[in-house]
């Protein structure tokens, strides 16, 4: 390129700076880059990331404060399960026992965690003595039976023997002594059955345990549990004859 060739093309350049033109070509070569990815622009992209994150930190403290299924409000102490605890006294001539309480017994077995129902999955006994105020009361028939409703617990009763059923649909699962007595519809508590609360003890096996939602109901389990001062030659039960096949 000959002298005169580049002083002319240096004028023409000069005048397209001057004018601006260069300038926004020069823009569009440099940002080539920042320009793709379909034409939208970096802080569109940063905007979406911020989006997300926020999303994602929600969706991570839902887990965090729900456990992903309500497990903040699951178990004994949740309002659907403490609601439904009788805490009457009794006329044991004519009431014999505490009624199972069927209100919301569904919900009741959801905020407890408690698997379905199956005979064929898991399925073991426990049997329950119970001495309230002098007075020795059977554990009543349909605990955890709404035919109603058919609601059907995995922890329930079919007569007044005492004999607890665990039938779950979860292989190994175990339920516990509080468990039974919130499906009942009862309260049980360290000094409390129902509205009688002079002291309450309890025995596993003939061992005494203290914390009813800590006794884990095993195969062939023999529970008793006193409420008041004892009758005369209390002893607990260290086992119980259960029927054939029980």
């Amino acid at each position: 390129m000959s002298q005169r060739q580049k002083q002319a093309t240096n004028e023409k350049r000069a005048t397209r700076l001057g004018t601006g033109e260069g300038i926004a070509r020069d823009k569009g070569r440099s940002g080539s880059t920042a320009a793709s990815g379909g034409g939208i622009p970096r802080w569109a992209w940063i905007a979406a990331l911020v989006v997300v994150i926020a999303a994602a930190a929600g969706a991570i403290g839902y887990v965090m404060t729900s456990g992903g299924s309500g497990t903040s409000t699951q178990g004994h102490d949740s309002a659907v399960v403490q609601d439904r605890l009788s805490t009457d006294r009794i006329d044991f001539t004519s009431d014999g026992t505490w009624p199972p309480n069927y209100t919301n017994l569904a919900g009741a077995m959801k905020a407890l965690g408690l698997p379905g129902a199956s005979d064929t999955v898991e399925h073991y006994h426990a049997h329950i003595t119970m001495i309230v105020d002098g007075h020795e009361i059977p554990v009543p028939t349909n605990v955890g039976i709404d035919q109603a409703s058919q609601t059907l617990s995995p922890i329930h009763t079919h007569d007044e023997r005492g004999v607890i059923h665990i039938e779950a649909d979860k292989k190994g699962f175990r339920g516990t002594l509080q468990q039974v007595f919130d499906i009942w519809g009862l309260r049980l508590t360290g000094t409390c059955v129902g509205g009688y609360c002079d002291g309450v003890k309890m025995w596993v096996n003939g061992k005494e345990v203290s914390d009813p939602s800590q006794v884990i109901l095993q195969q062939h389990d023999a529970v008793t549990i006193l409420e008041g001062a004892p009758p005369k030659d209390f002893k607990p039960d260290a086992t119980y004859k259960f029927a054939p096949g029980e």
